[in-house]
């Protein structure tokens, strides 16, 4: 009896739970349906009494928030709403996405990261995510935070080049020198001569050498802006006589005293300069790489900082580390290269020290002796090749006639798709972009409308067929501005000829600061992986219009 009572509890709220879940349903619908009408009211006002029936119903709770971040104009409530829901199922993505869209969209920078921040750990395997808490972080200048981020999207696909460019520009922002270079190095070592992907990592790595103005964002002209008049006093003292001291060669005493120098003035490039001299005069090659990669952070002099160079690569050279030794020495082969370029027509003072152009061809030639030939970095056919022996250049009236009877080929354009790649490019005309199953519009009383991002995400399955990609811009557009977007399959190797899977663009009417793109499914389906979509500002596709870029990935279908 007892057996057939419990079978007979059992069935009975199995049939309970039915209608109650079909009534949900019901409810969800009508609610929906009113709203996708422009009621957004109405459909409240059904759900108000289905979720005092219902209190835990989570559909009708995050259709009553959904609705809410498109109806009430009060994101407190939205967000109010999300997080009744979280605080009992606070591992729901779904939920969480959409927090964080109208965090984000509210301009409450801080609390959409600390949501975001709660998004990377729940969804701790997916690189997107990680990389574009990264690229929000940086945003904020929260530098030290986003190289975290960014090692670890890294770590999860290590062989997407554009990513570890990122990476060293991360480093190099937090005056990681060292650390940005081996990043760049291991880019060169690993795509192909002449790729856009090498063109990227060569400019980077001229930057990270110094070849620039720029030192990373961490960089301050005046490392010691507090110090005192005492302090100067000190300094200006001491000074002579620790030039004195490195003139005549007594390297032992002199090195204390201008570690006391630098102590009371960091920012002292010359010194600095002196020390690392000192430090070799001591037969200390380490220590004086150290001091010499120091002067990155300072700004010196061409002339000190091409010296420095110069004796980082001996130094390698004393100590057998040939392949680093040949980083140095390209660089300066390659400033040579480009300053003899730019003085053929108007020559140098005669008392300012040059580059030499063969002399350092001369140590690159050296320095590769030493170097198997499978282990001598890719060389860019682009480049000019190193070469002692090359012929003269020609005359100016040779370059003439060769101009005028040769015809020309079209110069190759910077290739779109690496045009951001390791570059400070975080601030653009776009404040966000938010992937989306679907967008709204929200006219306003005062004649203007909003975009509304709905059930956001960056994770679609291949039967997705549309997917949106909301935007905003940093101020209204002034006129008529077109924008394009272009999505392309991100794999490690770029192919110029590649395709793109989706395209689209839009018109900003004057006063618009809201809009979406449509990415509709291609006729031939979705390839699973990840799709970068580049942004473009204006009616043509190239590295100068190139303003920012945005990425969602494809999941197969589970079978």
């Amino acid at each position: 009896m007892l057996c057939v009572a419990l079978l007979g509890s059992a069935t009975t709220q199995a049939f309970a739970v039915e209608p109650r879940a079909k009534e949900i349903d019901e409810i969800a619908a009508l609610a929906e349906a009113e709203w996708m009408d422009g009621n957004p009211s109405q459909a409240l006002h059904l759900l108000s009494p289905a979720l005092q029936n219902h209190p835990n119903a989570v559909r009708l709770q995050k259709l009553r928030a959904d609705i809410l971040t498109t109806a009430s104009r009060r994101p407190r409530e939205a967000v109010e709403a999300y997080d009744v829901i979280l605080d009992a199922n606070p591992e729901s993505l779904e939920v969480r996405w959409a927090k964080w869209s109208v965090l984000l969209r509210s301009g409450q920078q801080e609390q959409a990261i600390a949501e975001f921040q709660r998004i990377a750990q729940l969804d701790a395997q997916n690189p997107i995510v990680a990389l574009r808490l990264a690229q929000e972080l940086r945003k904020v200048d929260r530098l030290e935070e986003s190289l975290e981020w960014y090692k670890k999207a890294v770590a999860m696909i290590p062989d997407m080049p554009g990513w570890r460019l990122a990476l060293a520009r991360a480093k190099l922002d937090v005056l990681d020198g060292r650390g940005a270079r081996d990043e760049v190095e291991h880019v060169l070592r690993n795509v192909e001569p002449g790729s856009p992907e090498e063109a990227a990592a060569h400019s980077l790595r001229s930057v990270i050498y110094g070849a620039t103005k720029e030192r990373g964002r961490r960089f301050e002209p005046i490392l010691s802006p507090g110090g005192t008049a005492a302090e100067r006093k000190a300094w200006s003292a001491i000074r002579a006589d620790a030039w004195r001291l490195f003139d005549a060669g007594r390297y032992a005493e002199v090195e204390p005293i201008y570690r006391k120098l630098l102590a009371l003035k960091p920012d002292d490039y010359a010194a600095t300069h002196e020390l690392g001299m000192t430090l070799l005069g001591l037969g200390r090659c380490d220590e004086a790489i150290k001091v010499f990669e120091g002067m990155s952070a300072m700004n010196p002099s061409d002339e000190v900082y091409a010296d420095a160079f110069f004796r980082i690569g001996r130094c390698l050279m004393k100590m057998e580390k040939w392949t680093e030794a040949l980083a140095y020495f390209e660089i300066l082969y390659d400033a040579a290269l480009e300053f003899d370029e730019q003085t053929k027509e108007v020559p140098p003072k005669a008392d300012l020290r040059v580059l030499n152009t063969a002399t350092l061809a001369m140590w690159v030639k050296r320095v590769k002796e030493h170097i198997p030939a499978d282990e001598i970095p890719k060389q860019n056919p682009l480049l000019p090749p190193v070469d002692p022996d090359a012929p003269v250049p020609m005359t100016e009236e040779e370059l003439y006639h060769k101009i005028a009877t040769e015809r020309l080929a079209p110069a190759k354009q910077i290739y779109t798709r690496a045009s951001l790649m390791g570059r400070d490019a975080d601030f653009s005309m776009f404040r966000y972009v938010i992937p989306a199953n679907r967008v709204m519009r929200d006219d306003r009383p005062t004649g203007t409308h909003e975009f509304i991002p709905i059930e956001p995400h960056d994770t679609f399955p291949e039967t997705q067929e549309e997917i949106y990609l909301m935007f905003r811009l940093v101020t209204a557009s002034y006129d008529e501005m077109p924008l394009i977007v272009e999505c392309f399959l991100e794999t490690p190797q770029s192919n110029a000829n590649q395709l793109p899977l989706a395209r689209d663009h839009v018109i900003m009417n004057m006063g618009d600061q809201t809009g979406y793109f449509i990415i509709t499914r291609p006729e031939s389906g979705w390839t699973p992986g990840l799709h970068r979509c580049g942004l473009y500002v204006g009616s043509e596709l190239s590295a100068y219009t190139h303003a920012d870029e945005i990425r969602f990935r494809i999941t197969p279908q589970a079978s």
